[in-house]
């Protein structure tokens, strides 16, 4: 090598050393005899072999690459080359005109290349924008590459690391990488680590331990950093609150939405079942304020959320949206704060980022912004998964059910009810209509399954039937239907039942001529018997399929027509006690779609 520099054959061996060296292919006799040669050079030789081969190569990438791994070989070659090496992948992108962050240059430059320049050069004598720039290029390329949507990437590997739930599962392709290149097993990490090393870089006022710490702590730190910068009202505070609250934010960020809609980015992921977030709705007494009314006037103050107990990792998914809205607030609550957020916003083109828009819509709901919440859901209407359609449909009715739309919101909840699948009758998993004791505004964050979406329907829709037979409009029909819907949730919804009972003894009259068409459980029709009785107040019940109106009507003689009609009555009551067996849960759905109209009038 030393001795005959200019010798072809030794060059082309030489290179071929370095491309095993470089590359994950499969050994031979052949490639094991270069290696141990390369092995076998002393140390010095090997250094001055790959910067050599490097000085040759006209491909930039691949004199990048080589000099990469004469850096790995030989740390201290990072001192002379480190800082030259960013520099020429950065420039090297901007000639490419690459138009996607995730590309060749950018993969090297921010996962390899700099993390091995911060952590040799600990002081090196560089402009604060350039460190900024880095910074930039770094949360682009990480966010870029997790959130990358399935269709973007159509590679799939099956080996144990990438199917850990706890890695992004490393199925990206960057054109001109190899496959062992492309591989970042554990983004995140690597991110928040950079973002350290630079902080310390600039001498940022940022603990070590900051994102290993619980979701409340690392806000907390961020929150008492923002105080320090606006004491101080130093720029390069202001910068150190923003860069840590957006990674902060950005991260939050895609643990919820990867939550909330697993089939969002590549990667596996613990399920396969969109989560929704939506208002909770709790059987208040009927002279209390309605919680629609509840809603409106409660937005000032967070509201709680609450998660169901089939999400097991519940509090995580929480905790990671509450940090990601007080960030998003922090990031707003200052002119300095607004102005420099934005501009990163503009260099990462984040218009364009179509995964944040359920972050987006969830944020409305929390605020209790119901209107923008169902504007922001119909804009998206049209470019919506078929698989979060379901999800859309839930929010809107919940946001028109806050705003008192009650029969719009009922429309969209008959929808949404149609078109879940009926399995089996099972007891509905309504741990939603139990009373938390917290106090304002109560959301509640649930799988998009037929067990857990059935019973808030059907909670909703009741919520709006008594807004309305509890109030000056109220008629029959709505107590009627309410009557038949608390069926579903028995003998949890026995309070409100016994409200509905005394309603009915108040106006001593009840007509609802579909009763025994669906109200088959015993109790409700042993209480509803009751109200014939002397005892019971002799209530007028006009609830047989044909109308005592009509029974009179059509008999010349109306002399034992009471007679009839309690005959009747006491026969169909009997009978009707036959059916208590039948399945609940079908009856509840055939009534849905079969009373579908009288439903939407009760509600218009």
């Amino acid at each position: 090598f030393v001795l005959f520099p200019n010798e072809p054959q030794l060059w082309e061996e030489i290179q071929e050393i370095l491309e095993i060296l470089q590359t994950e292919m499969s050994a031979n006799s052949h490639k094991n005899f270069l290696t141990e040669i390369f092995a076998a050079v002393s140390t010095p030789t090997q250094c001055q072999m790959l910067l050599s081969v490097a000085q040759k190569i006209s491909n930039t990438l691949e004199q990048c690459r080589l000099l990469l791994l004469a850096m790995r070989k030989f740390p201290n070659l990072v001192f002379e080359h480190g800082l030259k090496l960013l520099d020429t992948l950065q420039q090297a992108e901007l000639e490419a005109k690459m138009k996607y962050p995730v590309n060749c240059y950018r993969k090297l430059f921010v996962c390899d290349v700099l993390p091995l320049v911060l952590q040799k050069v600990k002081k090196p004598e560089l402009p604060a924008a350039q460190i900024y720039r880095w910074l930039q290029m770094s949360v682009e390329f990480y966010i870029m590459f997790v959130t990358q949507s399935p269709s973007f990437n159509t590679s799939s590997s099956n080996s144990p690391e990438l199917l850990s739930p706890t890695k992004l599962s490393n199925r990206v392709s960057i054109p001109g990488l190899f496959d062992k290149e492309c591989q970042v097993s554990d983004p995140w990490g690597s991110l928040l680590k950079l973002i350290i090393l630079l902080g310390q870089l600039m001498d940022w006022d940022v603990p070590p331990d900051l994102f290993s710490e619980p979701r409340e702590i690392q806000y907390k730190n961020i929150y008492s950093m923002y105080n320090r910068a606006r004491q101080s009202r130093s720029p390069e505070q202001t910068r150190q609150v923003l860069y840590t609250t957006v990674v902060l934010f950005l991260e939050c960020l895609y643990t919820y939405v990867s939550s909330v809609d697993p089939q969002s980015f590549l990667g596996p992921s613990a399920s396969h079942t969109p989560l929704v977030l939506m208002e909770k709705f709790e059987n208040e007494s009927a002279d209390e304020e309605p919680q629609a009314k509840k809603a409106k006037v409660q937005t000032e103050s967070s509201p709680t959320i609450e998660g169901a107990e089939s999400i097991s990792n519940a509090s995580r998914i929480i905790n990671s949206f509450t940090t990601a809205f007080k960030c998003y607030e922090l990031m707003h609550s200052t002119a300095d704060l607004q102005t420099e957020f934005m501009k990163l916003c503009e260099i990462w083109h984040m218009e364009t980022w179509t995964w944040m828009g359920h972050f987006q819509t969830d944020m409305l709901i929390y605020q209790g912004a119901f209107a923008d919440a169902i504007a922001h859901l119909q804009n998206f209407s049209s470019t919506i998964k078929e698989n979060m359609q379901l999800r859309s449909n839930l929010q809107m009715a919940c946001c028109f059910y806050c705003l008192q739309k009650y029969s719009k919101a009922c429309e969209l909840v008959l929808n949404v009810i149609k078109d879940l699948p009926y399995t089996h009758d099972r007891p509905p998993a309504s741990n939603l209509a139990e009373t938390s004791g917290a106090k304002g505004r109560q959301l509640w964050l649930t799988k998009c399954t037929e067990s857990e979406i059935l019973p808030y329907c059907i909670q909703l829709l009741l919520a709006a039937l008594k807004s309305k037979a509890f109030s000056a409009k109220g008629d029959d029909t709505s107590l009627g239907h309410m009557i038949v819907l608390l069926q579903y949730d028995w003998p949890k919804s026995e309070a409100l039942f016994f409200e509905v009972l005394k309603k009915i003894k108040q106006q001593n009259s009840l007509v609802y001529n579909m009763f025994f068409n669906y109200v088959i459980n015993v109790d409700i029709l042993e209480e509803i018997a009751f109200l014939k009785t002397l005892e019971g107040g002799k209530v007028n019940l006009d609830i047989l399929p044909t109308s005592t109106k009509v029974i009179a009507q059509q008999r010349t003689v109306t002399r034992g027509v009471n007679k009839v009609v309690k005959e009747d009555f006491k026969l169909t009551m009997v009978k009707q006690m036959g059916r208590s067996d039948e399945p609940v849960e079908k009856l509840i759905r055939t009534f849905l779609t079969n009373e579908r109209i009288s439903i939407l009038k009760a509600l218009a």
